[in-house]
């Protein structure tokens, strides 16, 4: 069998694939793609999976000759190659256990020892129908921008990603996400929410939540939805799925409060800048800063340490009593980076109450987070 193929989507779908891939899997054809060619369609399919994620896409191929065929090969020896291959167009040679990757001329050949597909696990089956259509920055940036706020701690397992729920009166979809710390929250209108089946919330992991929200980020519009506990996503050159994480995602609703006695108006940029020098000479894994609330202005300050000690006055709109508080710089620093307006509002009540993060030009946004205790 051999093959052509155009260097710069043979290199996309392997860098989908390897991003799927179990590089330290136990089992050694989890670090696998299962390449299946099909002349009839002159088409290219690649699967990789980790059991819980899966990911098949598929190419054109320029020219085939032969019959079709399928066998496992290294996903990210491959992607390697692909990648780093200096040649616009690859010809790909099966020949017994070898897969020969090179150029026209033979000047640059690579090749890669190949197994049998039978050992390449069975993937669940999926369809399109039922699925919601939505244009893909919306669902990446579902993601994206709640994605930051999931827990890293294993024993808080169903924090450990996105929690997405069909608010089906308002037409929108709604992403939550909290390390028990912080949390942030973002609705986006879609269009037919109430003409699928998708009735209720379900939490996308992590992995699958990076892996979503990358894929539906240059598409103009993808098919989203959950499917037999899978969080599902087909676009325009394969689909991937992700498992969901069983159990109940926390009433975050009860979390959040309804009135604040204190209001801070400041420019986020000089916000963002600040903190960050201010984040110089803190070595505490936690990065604790003060701020003290004034009528026109606020004070930022890191702990004193024998390292040293920083701290910026910025101009700010103040209304509301006195108040220092101590937060994480990092978790500050984190909602305003992704954050677009220019001016954001803080909502604060007390030194022991969370404090309610939005702006103007962040619609359906907001970030909620706990003061420090010192």
């Amino acid at each position: 069998m051999l093959a052509k193929v155009n260097k710069e989507a043979l290199e996309k779908l392997l860098k989908r694939g390897e991003s799927v891939a179990d590089k330290r899997a136990s089992m050694a054809v989890l670090s696998m793609a299962l390449i299946n060619f099909s002349p009839e369609e002159r088409a290219l399919y690649l699967t990789t999976t980790d059991l819980e994620h899966g990911f098949r896409g598929k190419i054109s191929l320029e020219d085939i000759q032969g019959e079709g065929l399928s066998f496992c090969v290294p996903c990210k020896r491959f992607y390697d190659i692909v990648k780093n291959f200096p040649e616009e167009e690859i010809f790909l040679i099966k020949e017994d256990s070898r897969l020969l990757i090179k150029d026209e001329n033979e000047r640059v050949i690579f090749e890669l020892a190949t197994t049998d597909a039978e050992e390449f696990p069975s993937l669940p089956e999926f369809f399109e129908e039922n699925l919601l259509s939505i244009p893909g920055r919306v669902l990446s940036e579902l993601l994206e921008n709640t994605l930051f706020c999931a827990s890293k701690e294993e024993a808080r397992f169903v924090l450990g990603g996105v929690y997405l729920e069909p608010l089906l009166e308002e037409q929108k979809i709604r992403a939550v996400a909290s390390d028990g710390h912080r949390l942030a929250l973002l609705d986006r209108e879609v269009e037919g929410l109430k003409d699928i089946n998708w009735k209720e919330g379900f939490i996308l992991a992590r992995k699958g939540a990076e892996r979503i929200a990358e894929m539906a980020e240059d598409e103009l519009l993808v098919r989203f939805g959950f499917i037999n506990n899978y969080g599902v996503l087909f676009c325009s050159d394969g689909f991937f799925f992700s498992r969901t994480i069983e159990g109940t995602f926390p009433d975050y609703r009860a979390v959040i409060p309804q009135s604040f006695q204190n209001k801070l108006q400041i420019e986020r940029k000089l916000f963002l800048e600040a903190l960050k020098r201010v984040s110089l000479l803190i070595t505490e894994k936690f990065k604790p800063i003060r701020i003290e609330f004034g009528v026109s202005e606020i004070l930022i300050s890191s702990p004193d340490t024998e390292i040293g000690r920083a701290q910026i006055k910025l101009p700010a709109e103040y209304q509301g009593s006195p108040l220092t508080i101590n937060f994480n710089a990092d978790y500050l620093i984190s909602a305003l980076e992704v954050m677009k307006s220019e001016e954001v509002e803080m909502k604060i009540n007390d030194d022991r109450s969370p404090s309610l993060l939005t702006g103007f030009r962040d619609e359906g946004f907001l970030y909620l987070l706990m003061p420090m205790v010192i």
